[in-house]
């Protein structure tokens, strides 16, 4: 009974003394590694002698100094723009603050020669004529391209010749001498939108309407009718009143006046 278990155990050890003699060879691929200072002593004084005088070839050259005059000719020419850009860029920016014409023919914008442009005065006499108009509708009058319009805009809105507003998301465009009101251009930009030209004419001749018969009577979705009077409703054209559980409409009295008066001045111009 004793002499099956010790040869089994003396097996056991003999094969985990052979695994690791295999892996220690799997390891180290059965090579021995020596530092090779003594095969070749010429990469050996390179590589592996410390850095002194002796070793000529670790120490680098001392640096020479060469005359502005010795330098090679693109060298020069770089140095020469680089120190007159500094001048050029002042020089430049001098120029422009002026209303002397540069080159070309061109000169600085200012209040006196905004509108020599044709395209600005173009751009100008639409925002003149629609009052409230947005992006989109002046590039639809002009034809211009919306970075060109971008571009005059930006130049009318800087000397202040026009004032931008805000409506539902979007940028629109008033003329700044134009007499109109804080409520009148609020009704313009929201009579410019057809769903909400709709609602309002729709809740002005039927006053206390609810959102069910304002949806019916214009062919618009509930939901579409709610998401366009929010917008009206935070800028005070309409007021809910509610009238047990149904809301009701109505257009509010400074917005009243706001709107007789922008028709009346629509049908005087006509």
């Amino acid at each position: 009974m004793i002499q099956p278990r010790l040869s089994s155990l003396v097996f056991i050890l003999v094969i985990l003394t052979a695994m690791t003699h295999a892996t220690t060879a799997v390891e180290t691929g059965g090579y021995v590694v020596e530092p090779a200072y003594d095969i070749y002593p010429e990469y050996s004084d390179v590589y592996f002698t410390p850095r002194s005088e002796e070793t000529i070839l670790l120490n680098e050259p001392e640096p020479t100094p060469i005359r502005l005059a010795e330098l090679p000719p693109g060298i020069l020419v770089i140095l020469g723009i680089a120190a007159v850009t500094p001048g050029a860029v002042y020089l430049g920016k001098h120029i422009t603050a002026t209303n002397i014409p540069v080159i070309g023919g061109f000169q600085r914008v200012s209040r006196k020669n905004i509108f020599d442009n044709s395209s600005r005065e173009r751009v100008f006499c639409c925002i003149k004529e629609h009052p409230g108009a947005q992006l989109s509708d002046l590039k639809r009058s002009t034809g211009f391209s919306y970075k060109n319009l971008a571009y005059h805009l930006d130049i009318l809105a800087s000397f202040n010749v026009i004032t931008l507003e805000k409506c539902k998301n979007t940028t629109r465009y008033f003329k700044n001498s134009d007499k109109f009101s804080g409520e009148e251009q609020v009704m313009l930009m929201h009579l410019s939108h057809s769903s909400d030209k709709m609602i309002i004419e729709t809740i002005l001749h039927h006053p206390g309407i609810s959102r069910r018969d304002i949806s019916d009577k214009i062919g618009i979705s509930g939901p579409s009718v709610s998401w366009h009077m929010r917008f009206l409703v935070d800028d005070r054209i309409i007021e809910q009143r509610k009238e047990g559980t149904v809301a009701r409409h109505y257009i509010t009295e400074e917005m009243l006046r706001a709107y007789e008066s922008v028709a009346t001045r629509a049908s005087a111009a006509v």
